[in-house]
């Protein structure tokens, strides 16, 4: 996966390896992967018809696709991403939702305590967070915000490296063509 990881990403990660709170790492680990999907989204679809400078018509604003569960939804309705990823994200998504909006936020407390094992249970067994916790945690002591940080962390290299990959959509000339007539 090295090969997909890019100097930028790099940066993100040092930034966010520092972080010391459950709760900055759950908020900062969903906004990265909230740009990763728009990324990747952005990637595959048509170029936007608005100018470079202004808001995509789609993803950004007050628009159809410009919420983190539409955005989720989307990546895998267009096969982007598998069933398993979706679910993750899925769980990614209400965990941020009660790190951002609720006073009391206490992670080793039911359910956000529930929440968070079985995002690290499903998570904890894809080689790709073995390959995570190899580059980015090289001590021996791996405490419960460390295991956050490389749960969150692997699904940002998963769609990294699925950004790197991605192909624009193509033009189906047969379709368009109907919209001539």
């Amino acid at each position: 996966m090295k090969e997909y990881i890019s100097n930028n990403f790099d940066f993100f990660t040092d930034d966010f390896l520092r972080e010391l709170t459950p709760r900055t790492v759950i908020i900062v680990g969903s906004s990265k992967i909230d740009d990763l999907l728009v990324n990747i989204i952005s990637n595959y679809l048509l170029p936007k018809i608005v100018k470079n400078k202004d808001q995509d018509e789609l993803l950004e604003g007050d628009k159809p696709l410009a919420t983190f569960s539409s955005r989720i939804k989307l990546v895998y309705r267009l096969g982007i991403i598998h069933i398993s990823l979706y679910q993750v994200l899925e769980k990614i998504r209400n965990i941020r939702n009660i790190s951002a909006h609720e006073m009391l936020f206490d992670i080793a407390k039911s359910p956000l305590k529930d929440r968070i094992n079985s995002l690290y249970q499903e998570i904890s067994k894809k080689n790709s967070f073995i390959l995570t916790k190899e580059r980015y945690f090289n001590n021996d002591i791996f405490s419960k915000l460390d295991e956050l940080k490389c749960s969150f962390l692997t699904i940002c290299v998963l769609l990294e490296a699925i950004n790197a990959k991605i192909e624009k959509v193509k033009v189906n000339l047969s379709i368009i063509n109907i919209s001539l007539r």
